[in-house]
């Protein structure tokens, strides 16, 4: 769907008035964008670790960018759920229980999104050190776009947690979230510090 879409058509589409794609599509796709930049500046360097790290890369690309579509199929559950009728007792509560199913996986897929972006920071990390000198800016870039996957991704965990009447499940996912906040937040400075010793450096 959006993910095999042109540049320009995704980007419109998410300009669009429509529910969807979405901020979850959109933070999926950056750190897609990201993790493909990691992919670029390793096999631009010599060695086993940048392109062991290459390898490693290739899938959570692939994992990121599918669910540029699954983010927005589960938003689409979501709000098909708020539109099921309400009017006896037993549409009701088939309704909630609906919308609490839709509110979980709308929940995990930006989780696994973070968990892809962080595993993906810490490949790139893995060999920022052996990086080519000429192929700084995208290894910056590409921690700074997972990152910013991170937190967007996020953003949608919090607010499809906060629906959940499962209070120990939503605290569970936003610790969680919060736990990988931190860690790319610490890769994305690790990696940053290594590129900013090559720019003094070349």
């Amino acid at each position: 769907m959006f993910a095999e879409s042109k540049l320009r058509d995704f980007i419109e589409a998410v300009a669009a008035k429509t529910p969807t794609p979405g901020g979850g599509s959109v933070s999926a796709a950056v750190a897609s964008l990201g993790a493909a930049l990691g992919i670029k500046a390793a096999r631009f360097s010599e060695g086993g670790i940048p392109q062991k790290a290459a390898a490693d890369l290739e899938p959570l690309k692939e994992e990121l960018l599918k669910l540029v579509d699954v983010d927005a199929e589960a938003y689409g559950q979501v709000k098909s759920a708020y539109g099921l009728p309400k009017k006896s007792d037993e549409e009701k509560r088939r309704r909630k229980e609906v919308i609490q199913t839709a509110l979980k996986e709308a929940a995990a897929v930006p989780l696994q999104g973070m968990r892809a972006a962080v595993k993906a920071l810490a490949a790139i990390l893995s060999y920022a050190e052996e990086s080519n000198k000429n192929l700084i800016s995208d290894l910056a870039g590409a921690a700074i776009f997972l990152e910013a996957g991170t937190l967007g991704c996020s953003l949608n965990v919090k607010i499809n947690a906060q629906g959940l009447d499962d209070k120990a499940h939503a605290s569970g996912l936003e610790r969680e979230a919060g736990a990988l906040i931190a860690e790319a937040s610490r890769l994305r400075l690790e990696i940053l510090k290594v590129a900013e010793k090559k720019y003094g450096a070349k």
